[in-house]
């Protein structure tokens, strides 16, 4: 950017800011203004169904005589347009537990609709009744306010504090949600005793704004025995002690923020909605010494290896004595006996849905339950592989859905999964037994997102968990057309690595097999499936294969003599997945895709091809991507062959528009038809 155009924007921004700060002052708790009551449409985007009016935020330090205590206060103001967003009535506070028994607190919670009425502003205060709180594990609750009476057009509004003990907790804050925010500002008043660091995320300008002041607070200090000799000993009675220090305010604000549009391909949207964080870094009382929180991987190894629950766990591996035996019988191969200890743990272990870094208690107790989360499984899987000889480690990991890692971060808050690497020659083999549907050799999907850290001896080192392994898809169909258009014959569908891993998943998702079919029938459309075969359901160890007599209606249209008939009868793309005209943010397949269609189709006789459509090869720069296709007639019979693949895992925001063009042109090509004449 230009230092003119630059220098424009901040005038923008600020004047912006100036004028709606005007407003912001007006953004009183039950403060309501005539044209919020009025708004019917958002401003910003005429297809919103909800807007966020105002979010204000602020995080102060409440200092006693006693205690330090971090403040954390939030206004927000939603006005609700129509059903589809009468959800964002529903919100749910997070509070964090201490190992020592110190929780968090919610106070002052208030919470009024407003809604019009033959002309009036008719308010419904929130009641303890739409309250309630849960416990989700060991270290947090939550708090479900569900707010009354939310109709079309009614205004929500709610404010509350956190009351936190822990000074490390200092709130993030987001800018941007899947409705748009007029008004969105966070303030935080943080003590020169404290040193935290902050970054940014997402794509969306936020402006801040520093100011500083000199606060005088006191403590009250405990009364205490001094065991000096001659005149500094005895009895050290309590007294107030007072400090002066200097309060910095660091204060963040964006306007019209546009909604989140949450597009297919990307890991979790956390990861691109516009934000602020923060992490505590060092600590300077007046009365107490240094204290630096930042530290490095070679610590937080050491710390995780001297864990109970992590590193000295897994030398608790007495119950696996029998089974390493029995491995170490079956091969001197390393891969093998890695296969054999990852199919022992994920057939004898039941993971429980939940992602942990360290053992519940023991990983012993897990095993004999046959049961546990994650790292329970995985760290059994590792001592196993110990056990009979191999060179395991855990790999702290963060899965997609929890976010991206950042390695210039070094905080074990990044990490909410532990896997297994075992050593072979100069490689890793990744290994991840939670999904009884995945191989030893491929991590489940939600386990591939960018690095993860092996926790060894020294340092450690980061380990690329992208793969090169595709989802790979094969369908090969022989079909006849009657004099009446439809379609019978044979189909073969061939599923490959992840391709296999989705269909088992699918499978075992239905009640029983016909319901699986049924949901088949239904997806493509007018189709009916007779004497099908299965093959390598329950087996890891090779491709699924479904095979099947197929019938399918509804394929052509007539006009006349002639008869149109698309040639992808299975699976033709009938859209672009990608619908933005720009997208800042990646496209992020998580492995490459292979899909191949041999399709045969035969015509009925009195009737030959008159025409087909173009044949064609595209590709993306740098091979990312490439589609074929190719189609012929020889006789009264038609072949297709079209081939999909996509090589290149991740997209930057840059390529976006040539990978939206990509995907157009197969849309384009697969609404052509052929045509057959009757002769």
């Amino acid at each position: 950017m230009s230092p003119f155009k630059a220098l424009l924007t901040l005038v923008f921004l600020c004047t912006f800011t100036f004028s709606i700060l005007a407003d912001r002052d007006q953004m009183k708790f039950g403060k309501i203004d005539q044209s919020e009551i009025e708004m019917t449409v958002c401003p910003i985007d005429s297809n919103a169904s909800a807007v966020v009016l105002g979010a204000i935020g602020y995080t102060e330090f409440k200092i006693t005589e006693k205690d330090i205590k971090i403040e954390f206060n939030r206004h927000v103001r939603i006005k609700i347009f129509n059903k589809e967003s009468f959800d964002k009535g529903n919100f749910n506070i997070y509070l964090y537990k201490g190992l020592t028994g110190d929780e968090e607190k919610l106070l002052g919670i208030k919470g009024v609709v407003y809604n019009l009425k033959d002309g009036k502003l008719e308010k419904t205060k929130l009641k303890n009744d739409n309250i309630f709180k849960d416990e989700l594990d060991d270290n947090k609750n939550v708090v479900k306010i569900a707010m009354p009476d939310i109709q079309e057009g009614s205004i929500v509004e709610l404010s509350y504090t956190i009351q936190s003990p822990f000074i490390y907790n200092l709130q993030n804050w987001y800018f941007q949600d899947d409705i748009p925010t007029l008004y969105s500002e966070y303030a935080v008043d943080v003590i020169e005793w404290y040193q935290y660091k902050n970054w940014m995320t997402g794509y969306i300008p936020v402006v801040k704004t520093e100011t500083a002041k000199q606060q005088k607070f006191s403590f009250r200090t405990e009364t205490k025995i001094n065991p000096g000799m001659g005149s500094s000993a005895g009895r050290v009675p309590a007294q107030t002690v007072d400090f002066d220090a200097e309060v910095k305010r660091m204060t963040y604000i964006a306007a019209n923020v546009p909604a989140f549009k949450n597009e297919p391909f990307i890991t979790t949207p956390r990861d691109y909605l516009s934000s602020i964080q923060f992490e505590l870094q060092s600590t300077r009382y007046p009365w107490d010494v240094y204290k630096n929180f930042t530290t490095d991987w070679q610590t937080l190894n050491k710390k995780l290896m001297d864990d109970q629950n992590f590193g000295i766990t897994l030398n608790n591996d007495g119950h696996l004595k029998d089974i390493a035996e029995s491995i170490a019988s079956q091969s001197n191969i390393p891969e093998q006996k890695a296969c054999l200890a990852y199919n022992h743990i994920n057939k004898k272990m039941v993971w429980n849905g939940i992602y942990r870094t360290q053992a519940t208690s023991s990983i012993r107790k897990a095993y004999n339950d046959s049961k546990g989360q994650s790292s329970d499984i995985n760290l059994n899987l590792i001592a196993l592989c110990r056990r009979i000889g191999l060179q395991a480690e855990p790999v702290m990991v963060s899965t997609r859905d929890h976010g991206m890692i950042r390695p210039g971060l070094i905080s074990l808050s990044q990490f909410n999964h532990v896997i297994a690497a075992v050593k072979i020659d100069d490689r890793y083999l990744l290994m991840d037994a939670t999904d009884i549907n995945c191989p030893y050799n491929l991590l489940p999907s939600n386990s591939l997102n960018g690095q993860g850290r092996l926790v060894t001896e020294g340092e450690g080192e980061w380990v690329d968990l992208y793969t090169q392994t595709p989802k790979k898809e094969t369908y090969t169909a022989n079909l006849i057309m009657d004099e009446e258009f439809n379609l019978s014959g044979s189909l073969t569908y061939k599923a490959d690595d992840y391709a296999a891993v989705q269909f088992r998943k699918r499978y075992k998702s239905k009640d029983n097999e016909e319901a699986f079919i049924a949901s088949l029938e239904t997806e493509l459309i007018d189709a009916e499936f007779t004497e099908f075969k299965l093959e390598n359901i329950d087996s890891l160890s090779g491709p699924v294969v479904f095979k099947t007599n197929i019938s399918l209606k509804n394929r052509v249209n007539t006009a006349g003599d002639m008869v149109f008939l698309n040639p992808k009868v299975i699976n033709k793309a009938v859209e672009n997945v990608f619908k933005r005209e720009e997208r800042t943010y990646p496209v992020d397949y998580n492995y490459p895709i292979q899909k191949q269609f041999i399709i045969r189709i035969t015509v009925p006789e009195g009737y030959a091809v008159d025409a087909l459509p173009e044949k064609m090869a595209v590709g993306l720069p740098n091979s990312a991507a490439k589609y074929i296709f190719s189609i012929d007639s020889q006789g009264q019979t038609i072949q297709l062959v079209n081939n999909y693949r996509i090589y290149q895992t991740i997209f930057s925001g840059t390529e976006y528009a040539a990978l939206k063009k990509f995907n157009e042109m197969i849309v384009s090509k697969e609404a052509e038809q052929v045509v057959i004449k009757k002769i």
